[in-house]
């Protein structure tokens, strides 16, 4: 006879379901086609990029332009890429300096996916142990856990967006580096307010659907390891 995964249980497979499952999401929507989507669901067609060296707006990028900025960037900061962007009269050193910070952060990032790989595993292995129904239920559990942990977390940030996105810098960015003038960074205008925002929804939401997902087939396994367990009786 199985019995029910303890909350302890529970709460470590959630916490690894997360790790490895938030990564791969921010990996995923970092790429080219979601920032396009991004942009034109905002009506964005261009920007002015600042000219450092003439110290003016000159520099005008239609959205090709600013893809392929992206691009460029979403390469270096996923490792991908060896070197970051050419500074020319675009990107300043502090610029570079804080996007390099930001590629030391996906790598740390990258960790976290065999970490949570790992945990699952031990977690799925202890309640295998004691039943498949257990195994199951540990699943379909950990899932709902993380699922709503994720919507609480998102409730929250969505209420006060500019003060959770400041806290997440200061904690992953220590130095300060990420403070840009908005009038001279152009960093800033190929990552405005639109971007964080709908990066942040989509990771969420496509979280919330996976947990969803995960939750719903652990259910219909567990209804039939039951209805095969009391057949079988």
């Amino acid at each position: 006879m199985s019995t029910s995964p303890g909350r302890i249980e529970i709460a470590l497979f959630a916490i690894g379901f997360a790790m490895a499952t938030l990564v791969l999401l921010a990996l995923l929507w970092s790429g080219v086609g979601p920032y396009v989507d991004m942009a034109r669901a905002s009506q964005i067609a261009g920007a002015t990029f600042y000219d450092h060296a003439a110290r003016a707006d000159t520099v005008s990028l239609d959205l090709a332009a600013l893809t392929e900025q992206h691009r460029a960037w979403s390469e270096y900061v996923t490792g991908s890429r060896r070197d970051p962007p050419d500074p020319g009269t675009l990107y300043t050193a502090d610029e570079i300096s804080h996007m390099r910070d930001v590629r030391g952060v996906f790598d740390a990032a990258k960790i976290l996916i065999p970490a949570g790989l790992f945990v699952m595993a031990i977690r799925l292995q202890r309640a295998r142990a004691r039943g498949m129904e257990t195994m199951l239920e540990l699943v379909r559990d950990g899932a709902v856990v993380a699922g709503v942990a994720l919507a609480a977390a998102g409730i929250v940030a969505a209420l006060a967006f500019e003060q959770a996105f400041l806290l997440f810098h200061t904690v992953f960015f220590p130095k300060g580096n990420f403070l840009f003038d908005p009038a001279t960074s152009n960093l800033v205008r190929l990552y405005p307010n639109w971007y964080w925002m709908g990066i942040t929804f989509r990771i969420g939401l496509s979280f919330i659907a996976v947990a969803a997902l995960v939750a719903v087939v652990a259910s219909v396994g567990l209804r039939r390891a039951r209805s095969t367990r009391l057949a079988s009786a």
